[in-house]
């Protein structure tokens, strides 16, 4: 009797050393891939954390038997779905949490913070259009004169063929060129970006404003920052959902639709295009959102980047962002 007891202490003695072990690793990782952004340090964080969940069950099922840690599990996970499904109920959405995977809202949200989304409204600009025919491609203007029809923008055609000396011309004085996407219209100009950790400059083409039926709108960020699934044939729905500001609500007689931009990226999302795939992005449907956020917590949004072993590797474009948002 007094050998069994001994042996289930010495076990759960061993089960609690192991949590201090992995907690402890946990933080390291942690420390190691905010300072290096190593992809593998994530990955190790990853394995770390279903390692823990492990432990916590064996050391849960030593103490109340494997019946009653199931029970407790079950339980849990349906404590969890109703404060998931109630907190969506409350918050009239579907999704009333996301964590941030790219840095395309920088410096304004942060890569791993965990947002909160509330679908009770979202605000933006609205203009009525009769359609969006066109929307998906450019012909471009230079100094008024068509120079080049092409699908989903200047940017990203040159972004494809540089070198050439339209896109050299493109590159030097982007607030010559207009692009016309069927009704709209979409300016350019020379923005300057900021490389904090250097203090490095550089300069480079970015939409400056759009034209509505006349009306000339720049960059607002008291627009409501969306969240929308891209549709499967979009080019933006490799990277799952998208966490954009809305720039403009556009109504057409059928459906309303808005234009998203990431305050981080040179140009609107449906001026994307990728040659290789074929693919771009569409303006989104108002049905489509999945919320705006009304709030962020940081680096609790990391624990998906752990457990998602594509989310792990750090995109492009998280070293920089505009110095217009330089805090002076």
């Amino acid at each position: 009797m007094e050998s069994s007891r001994a042996e289930k202490i010495r076990k759960r003695l061993g089960v609690l050393s192991s949590h201090k072990l992995v907690y402890a690793l946990i933080f390291s990782f942690f420390i190691l891939y905010m300072v290096s952004g190593f992809w593998l340090f994530g990955l190790f964080i990853g394995l770390c954390i279903v390692w823990a969940v492990a432990l916590e069950f064996v050391l849960g099922a030593s103490e109340h038997g494997i019946k009653n840690e199931l029970k407790e599990t079950a339980i849990a996970l349906i404590v969890a779905l109703a404060i998931w499904f109630g907190s969506g109920f409350l918050l009239q959405t579907p999704s009333p949490l996301n964590a941030i995977v790219s840095c395309s809202m920088l410096p304004h949200i942060q890569r791993g913070d965990m947002v909160v989304l509330s679908g009770d409204r979202l605000l933006a600009p609205q203009e009525e259009v009769a359609s969006l025919e066109g929307i998906g491609s450019a012909r471009v203007f230079l100094k008024g004169s068509l120079v080049l029809e092409t699908n989903g923008s200047m940017y990203a055609y040159c972004a494809q063929h540089q070198g050439t000396p339209l896109c050299n011309s493109f590159i030097l004085n982007p607030e010559n060129y207009i692009e016309k996407h069927g009704g709209l219209a979409i300016g350019y100009e020379r923005c300057e970006i900021l490389y904090p950790k250097t203090g490095a400059r550089q300069a480079g083409p970015c939409a400056a404003w759009l034209e509505v039926n006349g009306n000339r709108y720049f960059e607002n960020l008291s627009n409501d920052v969306v969240v929308y699934q891209p549709n499967r044939n979009e080019y933006y729905s490799r990277v799952g959902d998208i966490i954009h500001r809305a720039f403009i609500r556009l109504k057409t007689p059928s459906q309303t639709y808005f234009l998203t931009k990431g305050d981080n990226n040179p140009i609107f999302d449906i001026q994307v295009y990728d040659e290789k795939s074929g693919m771009g992005n569409r303006p989104v449907e108002v049905e489509r959102s999945k919320g705006r956020i009304l709030f962020s917590v940081p680096y609790v949004g990391y624990l998906k980047l752990f457990i998602s072993p594509a989310a792990i590797l750090t995109p492009d474009g998280c070293d920089r962002y505009y110095a217009k948002y330089e805090k002076k």
